[in-house]
């Protein structure tokens, strides 16, 4: 028969398993809630309301491209050096610093500067979004997933990220609709002004939101140096990761599944642009295809722990490429010409094989988001270099943050909003695509060799 002090041990054992569940489960959800706060106000303002944005801060699409690119070029310097600091100092730290500056950027965003202005703004955000912020996210994540559920952790992370992205997109999109007219003929620049601040306070509140869940939620422990006595930390871990060639297969993979990504900027402009739809309902196209976020995510990552990261993201890709290629030679219901009349096109394509060919692009483009860094577990990627070889990764695979904004306007622009210049946006979609599978597949050539050093 157990004894009473056997029977208070197991109840306390039960109470500390149970704590610590909803430990790491805080934990993650706060994880979640940094990784998207974080990019609402450079990405998400001009993505789901990009035609209003433009309009508001008289932009063309290639300046609002440059902006982009300019914030990639920054981004891109970051990556490195941010992984650095994630192998060296705790993530709380680090993701709240980050989440309160970028909030408080914000407010200078409200005030609606000029393009100038705009330009230092973006600049500002590729330092304070990636440089203390990006590769502890990931080293946290990956420590959270532990050694079996790296697809599940990633995969989670995207979807809570992506469920956020959407809750806050369709907040925002529901007092954009408020303000504004359903008829682009009924609204003034004003009342679009008055628009865009409305979503850019709801970015700055999830930002600083977010900072008090990280601060109450992440461990002080999580994420931090494991360097042992007497080991010489930035030399070793450089050459490590830079002698793996699984690093820079996985590298080259992200650089297809984020150009991907930044194709999804410009659904709502070519909606309005070639569909004839109006700043309300472009932006409503665009928020509800951050929905297909968490669905994508969630199913990747629990494919990806059972078929491999690898294989799951060679089917993504796949997915991508054929509707990006149904993009490209869709006829739309409706034309602008170079003049700028709106005409039909006879037996042009419906409504709806426009919302399926999004939406099911969007399925393909979250799914290689939420697991592109499951990649480092099948690598065999070392833990106590996971912010290094994050930082190398991020540094090659972010490229597209200087190079597609600035494409996709110029060639928006050049062909003065036609039809031609989506095309051919969607054609180099297709051959991302390619190059990511075309990585995909070498690196699972690499892992399958025996005794082959990753």
């Amino acid at each position: 028969m157990p004894s009473t002090h056997d029977l208070d041990s197991g109840k306390r054992g039960q109470l500390e398993d149970k704590a610590n569940y909803s430990s790491r489960i805080l934990a993650l959800v706060s994880l979640m809630l940094a990784g998207e706060a974080i990019f609402g106000l450079p990405f998400h303002v001009s993505r789901y309301f990009r035609p209003a944005f433009v309009d508001v801060f008289a932009l063309t699409q290639t300046q609002l491209g440059l902006m982009g690119s300019l914030y990639g070029g920054v981004a891109t310097v970051c990556y490195l050096l941010g992984g650095r600091l994630a192998d060296r100092f705790p993530a709380r730290g680090l993701l709240c610093f980050s989440l309160v500056i970028t909030g408080l950027s914000g407010l200078y965003m409200l005030t609606i500067p000029s393009s100038t202005g705009l330009f230092c703004l973006y600049a500002f955000w590729g330092a304070s979004t990636i440089l203390p912020f990006w590769s502890a996210l990931i080293r946290a994540t990956r420590d959270w997933g532990g050694s079996e559920q790296q697809g599940r952790a990633f995969g989670l992370l995207d979807a809570g990220r992506g469920l956020l992205a959407a809750v806050l997109a369709t907040f925002a999109l529901v007092l954009f609709t408020l303000v504004l007219p359903t008829s682009d003929a009924e609204i003034s620049i004003a009342e679009k002004t008055n628009a865009i601040r409305i979503t850019i306070m709801t970015y700055i509140a999830a930002c600083w939101i977010a900072a008090i869940m990280v601060l109450i939620c992440l461990p002080k422990e999580s994420t931090g140096s494991s360097k042992k006595p007497g080991e010489t930390e930035s030399a070793s871990h450089w050459v490590s990761v830079l002698r793996m060639p699984a690093v820079w297969f996985q590298a080259i993979v992200i650089v297809g599944a984020y150009c991907t990504f930044k194709g999804i900027d410009y659904y709502s402009q070519y909606a309005k642009d070639i569909w004839g739809w109006s700043d309300v309902e472009a932006s409503t196209l665009s928020t509800l295809s951050t929905w297909m976020r968490p669905i994508a995510t969630v199913a990747a990552g629990l494919i990806a722990d059972r078929f491999r990261p690898s294989r799951t993201v060679i089917a993504a890709f796949v997915i991508v490429a054929i509707a990006s290629i149904s993009m490209a030679v869709m006829k739309p219901t409706l034309s602008v010409d170079l003049d700028g009349s709106v005409g039909g096109i006879a037996g042009g394509s419906p409504l709806w094989l426009l919302w399926a060919t999004i939406m099911v692009g969007c399925l393909g483009i979250f799914a290689l988001r939420g697991i592109y860094f499951a990649l480092l577990e099948e690598s065999q990627v070392p833990m106590r270099i996971t912010g290094t070889a994050v930082g190398v990764v991020s540094f090659i695979g972010y490229t597209p943050e200087i190079f597609m904004p600035i494409l996709g306007g110029v060639l928006i622009d050049h062909w003065d909003g036609g039809i031609t210049g989506y095309q051919v946006l969607f054609g180099v979609l297709v051959v991302a695509c390619l190059i990511g599978i075309a990585a995909a597949w070498c690196l699972m050539r690499l892992l399958k060799r025996p005794g082959s050093s990753c």
